[in-house]
């Protein structure tokens, strides 16, 4: 008997709407029906059942974390990426039609490169599109062209909210996600409309540290001092790989809005997670672009 493989591996050389993200780790991609209707029984022992709104969705995760705005904002074209084929020196090539990015979260934990997840929907390109047109595939092709990545963030240097100094840092995460609206009406096999809006965006994430320092004033726990304190920007240092210059991080207008600290005597040392949210400034409105920006991530000076 001949052996069969039709296997592939290895997902590489991503492109994601103009945006070249290297630094691949993972993706899922999820294909299907989103209307199922089943009639009622009426004694039958199996009910009668259609099919409709064909989409396809997925989530990616790539080390490439720099362009967590990047994949938000950049025109919504394609996304290319490739896979080897077992067992051969050939790929098999992925082309995903118009993916809506409209969640990104960056996560990072000490001793670990950070990482960039990001979220999108496919929009139909007519109403005769299925998830057939919008996740295209081609066999048998050559070796793509690496796509380099701008990896670190494994060590946090310093972090600061507002004036208030945060050390011993051990993870931390940030997150964006846009109000996703879509349809799929009328004759339409898919969904014709997919909009990312920026309207009410959630933004917001954790940090998580091992500062348990007591103000001398105050008489307050580093994370007291956190939650009471007014809305300030997160700023965070981070080392990039290879000697790379160190990346700052700046998330604008952070409250703290709980903090969990656990103390365990099989832990080296006491640990406090602090979630937060961004407040905006009606007089300065924040925003993905412009003077104001959400977030922002510069090489240190």
């Amino acid at each position: 008997m001949v052996a069969i493989n039709k296997r592939v591996k290895i997902p590489q050389a991503m492109v994601i709407n103009g945006v070249d993200a290297g630094g691949k780790m993972s993706i899922v991609i999820t294909e299907g029906y989103d209307e199922v209707p089943k009639s009622a029984p009426d004694g039958a022992a199996v009910p009668v059942a259609d099919r409709g709104a064909q989409f396809c969705r997925g989530t990616g995760v790539t080390q490439d974390w720099i362009h967590i705005i990047e994949l938000l904002t950049g025109t919504v074209g394609t996304y290319a990426f490739s896979e080897k084929k077992s067992g051969a020196e050939t790929y098999l090539d992925h082309v995903i039609n118009n993916p809506v990015v409209y969640n990104v979260r960056i996560a990072q934990a000490k001793g670990g490169y950070i990482t960039c997840t990001y979220d999108f929907e496919c929009r139909a390109a007519d109403e005769t599109k299925g998830f057939a047109d919008m996740h295209t595939v081609t066999d048998a092709q050559e070796a793509p062209t690496f796509v380099t990545a701008a990896r670190g963030g494994w060590r946090v240097k310093t972090a600061a909210h507002g004036a208030i100094s945060v050390y011993h840092v051990t993870t931390f995460n940030f997150g964006i996600t846009m109000r996703l609206d879509k349809a799929c009406n009328d004759g339409d096999v898919g969904y014709t409309c997919v909009d990312a809006e920026q309207v009410g965006m959630a933004c917001g994430g954790a940090l998580g540290f091992e500062d348990s320092e007591v103000d001398g004033g105050s008489s307050e726990l580093k994370s007291q001092q956190l939650l009471g304190a007014d809305a300030g920007n997160l700023v965070i240092t981070v080392v990039q790989s290879g000697g790379a210059a160190d990346k700052v991080i700046t998330i604008a207008r952070t409250i703290f809005t709980n903090v969990n600290r656990s103390s365990d005597v099989n832990a080296p040392f006491t640990g406090h997670t602090g979630n937060f949210v961004l407040t905006d400034n009606p007089a300065a409105p924040l925003s993905l672009a412009g003077d104001n920006k959400i977030i922002t991530i510069e090489d240190a000076v």
